[in-house]
């Protein structure tokens, strides 16, 4: 999830335009995710496409939950059961993004999205026998959240934390093997989140990636990372607690 200005002015693309980049994205993700995502509808929805009690999305280029499928269910065309749903605000990326940067930037978002998917304890969360009501109540919560700049409280890592690093950077090494040539910055670590840069960890990492192109990430995330990718981790994390504590004192 990541914060942009609020938007008034009109998006320069068309729903088409971007059906077929979600499209694109979609046939990205199971490509690099194919064996996690098996049997499963994946539903990247356009904030455009929803009604305004969803919110306006504009707190974010993108956000996913692991009950946003129910949440938006009824707003969901073709609504196939249960899966792992994605948000994109494609208004407010085709303000920020014109051509071909617009399709990058998109799809690049949705790894990352996919990035929070993969690093859940499952692809969509079990909400068997939940009451319809508590299901309302909880999609307006996120209306009203994901309509909003971040809170300022928590730490800009909060939810991009090691075990996101790690799958975003395997997510980079696949997608290039398919042919998408994506930055590891676009997904993940960086100024942005009070880290050290992406490529940093990607060199802490080694060649984990292409060792475990096989694995379900699931499988990948239950065995130890390099030593120095834990290091760099927990050198970062210290680093960010003892700058934040005079801004906190204060």
């Amino acid at each position: 999830m990541r914060q942009v200005a609020q938007r008034n002015a009109t998006a320069g693309h068309t729903g088409d335009d971007m059906a077929k980049i979600l499209a694109d994205a979609e046939g990205l993700c199971r490509a690099v995710a194919g064996r996690d995502l098996a049997g499963l509808p994946i539903y990247l929805i356009s904030q455009s496409t929803l009604p305004a009690e969803c919110g306006s999305g504009d707190g974010a280029y993108a956000y996913t939950l692991g009950s946003l499928d129910l949440y938006l269910a009824p707003h969901i065309p073709n609504y196939r059961g249960r899966g792992p749903c994605i948000v994109v605000n494609d208004l407010a990326l085709a303000e920020d993004f014109i051509g071909e940067d617009l399709a990058y930037r998109t799809q690049a978002i949705v790894l990352h999205e996919l990035g929070h998917v993969l690093d859940r304890p499952a692809v969509y969360e079990d909400r068997t026998g939940v009451d319809p009501n508590k299901l309302k109540f909880e999609a307006l919560v996120v209306a009203h959240v994901t309509s909003n700049a971040p809170r300022e409280d928590i730490p800009p890592y909060h939810g991009h934390e090691a075990s996101f690093i790690r799958v975003c950077l395997h997510l980079c090494h696949r997608a290039r093997q398919v042919g998408f040539d994506v930055h590891p910055g676009a997904l993940c670590a960086g100024y942005v989140y009070g880290l050290s840069v992406a490529q940093r960890y990607e060199a802490a990492l080694g060649d984990e990636p292409a060792r475990c192109m096989g694995m379900l990430f699931r499988d990948i995330l239950a065995t130890k990372p390099p030593a120095a990718f834990t290091e760099l981790w927990t050198n970062d994390f210290f680093q960010y607690q003892q700058l934040s504590q005079p801004r906190k004192g204060k």
